[in-house]
């Protein structure tokens, strides 16, 4: 239930409709709340703003001011995502559609129109004529202060379409996912403590597998739920996927050790616990944050982009993320319950396996770039001087070796060479 709660969170930041939507009814409320306002507050009104001419004139004008800048608000956005996009790279516009600032200003200018409509619709004149003075009033200040949402969205474009900003939002992101790593985030806190280190059991004649009815990338497994059962029904369960691979129809997604007649539904059960889709997610999927970041350190050094400080940039963010991971050690894989049984085998992530998702592109992409290479050897010297797991340390000694063996072939002077090479000997001096 956590995860699915998740889910539908996640689907809510990441749209665009929803807080325009809400605004856009604020806007329908606050018109009627505000006439019916004036009629109870009409013999104690001490001033008269405007006459039913002014009164239409001013609401009229803040309308349709309004709805212009809105349309204005969407197309500079349509035009900002196109060249992030292109830029930086797709994966990255569901960044830009968390960000709320977007969403108030368009929101904002909807509801003000809206609010404008509401209220312009019960002014009347001749003998028996009204003008909601109060509302009115309302009206001109929600115009004057609609300039500020028109300042504050150029604001949040110009700091969005930097690049350190884009990285440092990628990178705090990374961080936010390493302080729990799957299969960490798919449980519990009560059930945390579950999860050990240790092999997956080997499939043998007492094991059935459990067949995909659904394809895609999944997104997320909803652990907690699954332990429960498994616990009720004396079973054991070993998934073959982590979240962020892609499941073919008719895959084998688990195996489970129990007899069909105490688990009636464990199929449908185990179906019910993943959730898969057309793109992957950072929920669960810790790697799809680093790949957002490879991304764009990959872009950067194309011969269309040509940005090498970008690339340079990213190499940080990512070493300084993996240098955290590894302080904070990866979690086991095994899960069990209250009286130390095991439940659930799952596929867990290695300190290899995060190092190539970092590094990989990057290396075979930055061999013809000397800046980007000695920077990235400078790095990862420095990341082998660190007190981290004897796997984490083995995967760094390797990409070194792997980029002193591309860069040998591929850097044309001697110089650059010799100080790639000063880098690749500090890694067995002590740090100073």
């Amino acid at each position: 239930m956590k995860v699915h709660i998740q889910h539908i969170l996640s689907y809510i930041t990441t749209s665009f409709w929803c807080i325009p939507s809400l605004l856009a009814i604020l806007g329908l409320l606050a018109g009627y709340g505000a006439q019916k306002l004036d009629l109870a507050l009409y013999e104690n009104l001490s001033w008269t703003l405007t006459d039913p001419a002014g009164a239409r004139a001013i609401l009229t004008t803040v309308a349709a001011s309004s709805i212009t800048v809105a349309g204005v608000v969407f197309s500079i956005t349509m035009v900002v995502l196109s060249s992030a996009s292109s830029q930086f790279g797709p994966r990255l516009m569901r960044n830009f559609l968390r960000h709320i600032d977007t969403k108030v200003v368009l929101g904002g200018y909807i509801g003000i129109f809206i609010y404008c409509m509401m209220v312009v619709a019960t002014v009347r004149d001749g003998e028996n004529g009204w003008v909601p003075q109060l509302s009115v009033t309302i009206g001109g200040i929600l115009g004057l202060l609609s300039f500020g949402l028109l300042i504050a969205f150029i604001h949040h474009v110009t700091h969005f379409l930097q690049a350190s900003k884009i990285i440092n939002e990628v990178a705090e992101e990374i961080d936010e996912c390493s302080n729990k790593i799957f299969p960490l985030n798919a449980l519990t806190k009560d059930s945390e403590f579950s999860t050990t280190i240790g092999t997956l059991p080997e499939v043998d004649e007492h094991s059935r597998p459990i067949i995909a009815t659904k394809k895609g990338y999944l997104k997320s497994i909803s652990l907690a739920s699954i332990l429960t059962k498994s616990v009720k029904n004396n079973a054991i369960i070993r998934y073959h996927h982590r979240p962020g691979e892609y499941i073919l129809e008719n895959d084998p997604i688990a195996t489970v050790w129990c007899s069909e007649e105490d688990w009636e539904n464990i199929s449908e059960d185990i179906n019910a616990s993943i959730t898969t889709g057309s793109e992957r997610t950072e929920l669960q999927d810790i790697e799809y944050a680093i790949d957002q970041l490879v991304e764009v350190a990959v872009r950067a050094m194309s011969k269309g982009i040509n940005d090498p400080f970008t690339a340079i940039n990213c190499i940080h963010r990512l070493a300084s993320a993996l240098l955290q991971i590894a302080h904070d050690k990866l979690p086991g894989s095994m899960i069990h319950d209250a009286n130390g049984k095991l439940r659930i085998a799952t596929v867990s992530y290695t300190y290899p396996g995060l190092i190539d998702a970092a590094f990989h592109q990057i290396r075979q992409n930055a061999k013809p770039i000397e800046a980007v290479s000695i920077e990235f050897m400078h790095v990862l010297s420095r990341l082998s001087h660190k007190d981290t797991p004897n796997d984490f340390h083995a995967s760094i000694e390797r990409h070194s070796n792997l980029l002193m063996d591309d860069c040998n072939a591929n850097f044309e002077n001697d110089s650059d060479l010799e100080d790639l090479k000063n880098y690749f000997d500090q890694r067995r001096q002590p740090e100073q």
